[in-house]
Parts: C-alpha cells; structure tokens; sequence
C-alpha cells in the first residue's frame, strides 16, 4: 500500500514550548479565578491535551513556579546599584510592585505558593540581607524585614486593582464625614492615588524597619 507523503512546510499547530505555555497562563489568570486555573484549563486556552502539557511542567504548581520566575526576571535591577539601604529598599519596592502589577491576575497563586525554586527572588533577598548586615542590622532581623516589605508590596499590588473609588464611603459620606473628606483629598492629590499611596506607606515601613533594627532588646 503507496503511503502519501508528507507535504512539506511547517506543522499547522504551533510548536508547544515552555514560552508558549507560560504566556496562555499569564492570559489564563485574567480570565479563570486562582481555583479554575488548571492544567486542563491551560490546555484548553492551548488547544492541545492536558497530557501535553506534562512534557514540560509536572504540575500546576510548577506552572506558577516557572510564573513566579518569570516576575522576579522583570523586576528591574537597578535598584541594586546603590550602597544606600533606605534608597536601595524604597527602589526595589517600587521596582517588585511594578513586576507584579504586570500580571495582576496571577498575584494570588504566586504569592501563596514556596518559593523555593526561584533563584531570581533569592538572588534579590541575598542583596538585601547583605547590605542590612553590612549597615550594622542584626542578620536576625534581615529576613523579618524582607518579608514585611514583600508583604506590603504584595498588598500594595493588590490594592492597585481595586476600582479608583473603593475606599469611597459613598452614600455613607454624609454619615462619615471625616473620613470621606480625607478620601476626597487623597483622590485628588495625585492621578494615581494607590501608587501615591504605596510611597508614601513604603517609605514610612522602612524607616520603622531602620529603627526597630537599631534596637538591641
């Protein structure tokens, strides 16, 4: 029996890569809630079998992993040039949020998940741990403090997806007058107030962070 040959030219489906898989998952999480991002989900988004995507994650939690990799690859590295903690923490906050906020819908699962596969995010942690020991901080309290600003950052992150409005007290304004007149002023101080927001919060942890390292109790 005469077999047909093969036309020539590329596969009409795209080749599955990791590259392909990690971008369908970062459109994934705009779409699906943490619980409904699935490896079938992915596959669907894909259009391939979920068995196919085995061949390159064992899992989802390696997806995110590999995700969360991909976040700390963008945050930008020049904050590490200077030799000043203060301005060094305040850079890498804005520079981390920044990171985050390109992938909104995934800050959930990265945040919830070990990082202990992510050599990017322990390379920056390194960074700082160094330069606190070296500004005299007890290296006791260097990962407390990391992990207080990446708390923030992490929050800050998703306050930013919060309609403009949110803390507004609305029809309660009349109710709670005080307070909706500080929120008024606050909205229009700066065309993006959570932003001004996170400065102004990220500079006051970091200076509570300087004294509380100072102390010797």
């Amino acid at each position: 029996m005469m077999r047909t040959p093969r036309g020539a030219g590329r596969p009409t489906a795209p080749l599955l890569t990791e590259d392909r898989i990690l971008q369908a998952a970062f459109r994934l999480t705009r779409e699906r809630t943490p619980r409904q991002f699935t490896m079938t989900a992915l596959a669907e988004a894909l259009g391939v079998r979920t068995s196919a995507l085995y061949h390159h994650f064992a899992n989802r939690d390696a997806v995110i992993r590999a995700m969360r990799g991909r976040i700390s690859a963008m945050i930008d590295t020049e904050w590490q040039q200077s030799d000043d903690l203060a301005r060094t923490l305040e850079s890498w906050g804005h520079a981390y949020r920044s990171a985050m906020l390109a992938a909104p819908g995934a800050i959930v699962m990265l945040a919830t998940l070990p990082i202990d596969e992510d050599a990017s995010s322990f390379a920056q942690y390194e960074h700082v741990t160094r330069l606190m020991t070296a500004d005299g901080w007890p290296v006791e309290k260097a990962a407390d403090a990391i992990i207080a600003i990446e708390s923030f950052v992490i929050g800050s992150a998703l306050d930013a997806l919060a309609p403009a409005d949110n803390m507004s007290p609305g029809a309660l304004a009349e109710t709670f007058p005080a307070f909706a007149d500080a929120e008024r002023r606050r909205a229009a101080a700066s065309d993006d107030p959570a932003r001004r927001t996170f400065a102004i919060g990220l500079t006051a942890l970091i200076h509570g962070l300087t004294h509380w390292a100072a102390r010797r109790d």
